[in-house]
């Protein structure tokens, strides 16, 4: 058997053979110095947490301080428990706060598993069966809050969610992957150990974190970026999958949910996500003038938010003023 090429046909498949090898190298530069690198190390990034448990062989850490109502804490991608620490100011003999490190932060070792919130409910899920929590109320940041999101839609024993500026209900669209691939070269720069990443990474944390009390924090995520930009390079990677946006969940999520949005976030913003939020059967979105993190951004009044609504559930469609 013989086969004849024309000359465009040949062209294509040395042009095709390239792309594969493209592909094949950015393979290899993902494993090598993003995954490789990290796998089995145990991480002592800023955090509170004080125990830990062992899950699918990563150990997770944790701060578990209280008693009554359950308030699960979920961080940010790159963030740790140590965001939660003003929550642990609410009355203790009434509500019992667990806020853990997601795997590779804080103080939870790594794993050979990308991160991407189908993942981080995984682990989630497993310690809430660890730990026996029921009626749960889950707060949930960015990464944490699509992670809260998941819970939610598959397990009864979730009594409210709040949420803040969640990764998985954008419009996506055309705009999307764009955004998200500029960010992810954005964070291979600190990878790669580029000498401007430092510095630039600094600049866009200041948009992330903008107000005075978050200040300590922002510093000690700002100190860490060349660790921690294999992470982040693994999670937005993650968010330009199919199976993160989390829109055709909404109808699975009966509990109250909690909006507490940050007005000022250009990462996730709120007018690629206001059509998602509306479809929610049983919410409240409150909007603060900041970057991205209630919780550490305004902590006087995101637990003032917090406790009226578990005390009295609005469970409207009213959209709050700042």
């Amino acid at each position: 058997m013989t086969f004849s090429l024309s000359i465009s046909e040949f062209k294509y498949l040395h042009l095709n053979d390239f792309f594969n090898y493209l592909e094949m190298i950015d393979d290899v530069f993902f494993i090598v110095l993003i995954l490789y690198p990290m796998i089995g190390l145990a991480q002592n990034f800023p955090s509170i947490a004080d125990k830990s448990v062992t899950i699918d062989g990563i150990n997770i850490a944790y701060k578990d301080e209280g008693a009554g109502q359950v308030i699960l804490c979920l961080h940010a991608l790159g963030h740790s428990s140590k965001d939660f620490t003003s929550l642990y100011n609410l009355p203790l003999e009434n509500y019992r706060v667990v806020a853990l490190d997601f795997p590779g932060q804080g103080r939870s070792s790594t794993s050979p598993v990308p991160a991407s919130s189908s993942f981080y409910y995984t682990i989630v899920n497993k310690f809430i069966q660890l730990l026996e929590i029921k009626n749960i109320i889950i707060i949930g940041n960015s990464i944490g809050g699509a992670v809260a999101m998941r819970i939610a839609s598959s397990n009864p024993n979730v009594k409210l969610l709040s949420l803040s500026n969640p990764a998985g209900l954008d419009k996506r669209g055309f705009i999307a992957p764009l955004f998200l691939n500029f960010m992810i070269h954005f964070f291979q720069r600190g990878v790669k150990n580029k000498t401007s990443f430092q510095r630039q990474f600094e600049l866009y944390y200041k948009k992330i974190l903008i107000t005075d009390s978050a200040l300590e924090r922002r510093n000690e995520i700002v100190n860490d970026a060349y660790l921690l930009a294999p992470l982040l390079v693994q999670g937005w990677t993650s968010f330009k999958l199919k199976e993160e946006d989390l829109r055709p969940i909404i109808k699975n999520i009966s509990c109250p949910v909690l909006f507490t949005w940050a007005m000022k976030d250009k990462f996730v913003q709120f007018g690629r996500n206001k059509k998602a939020i509306s479809e929610f059967k049983r919410h409240t979105l409150i909007k603060y003038p900041i970057g991205h993190t209630p919780y550490l951004e305004l902590t006087e009044r995101f637990n003032n938010d917090l406790i009226s609504f578990i005390e009295n559930p609005r469970v409207s469609k009213m959209h709050l003023p700042l």
